[in-house]
């Protein structure tokens, strides 16, 4: 029940990440996006993949987009 509540919560996430108006709330829609995938790999016991994705994925590339954003203005 919990994962299937989870795979909608990613659904509506990944469509808001594609209709954000703005580059920073695209960028946090992405990092919610993968925050849930962690969750649900979690869940569905596979530790390892997870603790990589969010690392990886929510840590390392939300940083890095952030700074790109940054240094090309699209931060103000």
């Amino acid at each position: 029940m919990i994962l299937e509540i989870l795979l909608l919560f990613l659904v509506a996430a990944s469509i808001f990440f594609v209709a954000a108006k703005t580059l920073l709330k695209s960028l946090v829609f992405l990092s919610l996006n993968t925050l849930l995938l962690v969750i649900i790999l979690f869940l569905l016991q596979a530790p390892d993949v997870a603790i990589t994705m969010a690392v990886v994925g929510t840590g390392a590339t939300t940083v890095l987009y952030l700074s790109a954003m940054k240094k090309l203005g699209g931060i103000h």
